[in-house]
């Protein structure tokens, strides 16, 4: 009979076993136990394997690993099992192997299935005679044989979290069909996932493989309009072939704007004259505050922003951009018909006469798309600030007990205490995607609330 085709794709775990021959008990005592762990431990690292789970058992072992390289695997588990077979032999004055045959795979939909494995490995009784990294995954407990999966460290921001997250999963009721659904896929060496990943890898490797298939939900998006725009026209190159438009100088028409719509890459500019914070609503965005309750205190008289940096929000003003009805990935080009920027009169065109786009209007649109991607970015961002419970609810009020007024509400910053106690890994990769340089700068930025309080002040006197 043919070997089984043993199946490796980059950054999937394999659900790995070994059973040793028939009566003959591979783990004897505790020594026994602790030379194998130590070989664990030691050949792990050199074959650039990582474990994320395993049972020891007197008649088997159980892993779930991801190899780095192709041959970490199958290197790593003839070493594995040539050294302990010299200890143990030493050991009982014996010769010969001590497995039962070949150890046995099934590649892993980690997406679908990883806790799964996880939980069908480490629920077992737990014993004298048991060895397992349920004293990781579930307590906490020292383990420097485990290596946590990304998907697991994905379970929260804090060791506890994760634990607590992982808790609820392993002490649900057990899934009989699912259980029996894994431990064919390990005995027969098939994959454990879906029929969408299996087929797609039946295309890559050109071999026929056996599994089930799971579903999943698309996700859509809303788009939200901002109220600055009084009458939002798709802008047509025939009905506004004569339009022209001057320069942005007046933002008269952000006056009443109480915040505004901050993007990523921009929070330190604006954030260096007001504070900038997160909203308060279930899908948050960055905004900075520019008013404590009446008109922006971000604009003079004459309709002037009063620092240097302008907001890209109202830069991109009378245009915005949109998704059409019948294909969300097809923009159009939206203007405020009603604002004074336009005219037939004055200033410079927006279509050329053989009705291409003008300089101007090309500038605009390649504006409106930054602009989009920025905000885009900075919506993923934000959730992955607020997914971390790390955000708390605040207010600018004045007065205290009865005479006290609230200024601002229904906006959320940064804890500085909730923010340390995050897992180093959680904290050095928001190092390497800039988010803690965001966080710094929002930090920073909430020295500005007294800057409001200063202004207003001014203003009144």
């Amino acid at each position: 009979m043919a070997r089984k085709v043993r199946i490796f794709v980059e950054n999937k775990s394999q659900h790995i076993m070994l059973k040793g021959l028939s009566d003959l008990p591979i783990f004897r005592d505790e020594s026994d136990y602790k030379t194998f762990m130590d070989t664990l431990e030691l050949l792990s690292s050199n074959y650039d394997v990582e474990i994320h789970s395993y049972l020891l058992k007197p008649s088997y072992f159980e892993f779930l690993l991801t190899p780095k390289y192709e041959y970490s695997l199958s290197k790593f588990m003839q070493s594995l099992g040539r050294n302990y077979v010299g200890f143990y032999n030493k050991k009982y004055n014996r010769t010969g192997t001590i497995w039962e045959g070949r150890y046995k795979s099934s590649l892993v939909e980690d997406e679908k299935f990883l806790f799964d494995v996880m939980k069908y490995i480490e629920n077992n009784p737990l014993g004298e005679d048991t060895f397992s990294s349920m004293k990781k995954n579930l307590f906490n407990k020292k383990d420097s044989i485990v290596t946590q999966h990304k998907l697991y460290k994905k379970l929260g921001y804090t060791d506890l979290q994760r634990i607590e997250q992982y808790a609820k999963f392993f002490n649900s009721n057990r899934d009989a069909d699912k259980e029996k659904f894994i431990a064919t896929c390990l005995e027969k060496q098939l994959v454990t996932g879906s029929l969408e990943f299996v087929k797609d890898l039946e295309q890559k490797i050109g071999v026929t493989l056996t599994s089930k298939s799971r579903g999943r939900p698309k996700k859509q998006i809303i788009e939200k309009r901002k109220k600055m725009y009084k009458n939002l026209v798709v802008l047509d190159k025939e009905q506004h072939k004569d339009l022209k438009i001057s320069p942005l100088e007046d933002l008269s028409f952000a006056k009443q704007t109480a915040f505004v719509p901050v993007v990523a890459n921009e929070v330190a500019l604006v954030g260096a004259g007001f504070p900038v914070v997160f909203t308060a609503d279930e899908k948050p965005a960055l905004v900075s505050l520019v008013s404590l309750g009446g008109d922006s205190l971000a604009l003079n008289a004459e309709g002037k922003w009063i620092t240097s940096y302008v907001p890209s929000f109202f830069r991109k003003y009378p245009f915005s951009l949109a998704s059409t009805k019948e294909n969300p990935d097809q923009k159009v080009i939206l203007i405020d018909e009603e604002s004074s920027l336009f005219s037939k009169s004055k200033g410079k065109q927006l279509f050329k006469k053989s009705g291409e786009h003008s300089d101007t209007l090309t500038h605009a649109i390649n504006f409106l798309t930054a602009h989009e991607t920025q905000m885009i970015t900075t919506t993923n961002v934000a959730k992955v600030i607020a997914d971390s419970g790390i955000l708390e609810e605040r207010e600018i009020s004045v007065g205290e007990g009865e005479e006290k007024k609230v200024l601002v509400q229904g906006f959320k910053v940064v804890d500085r205490e909730k923010l340390n106690a995050l897992s180093d890994d959680i904290l050095a990769d928001w190092v390497r995607k800039g988010i803690i340089s965001l966080i710094d700068a929002h930090l920073k930025s909430l020295d500005n609330i007294q800057t409001l309080f200063n202004i207003a002040h001014q203003r009144q006197s």
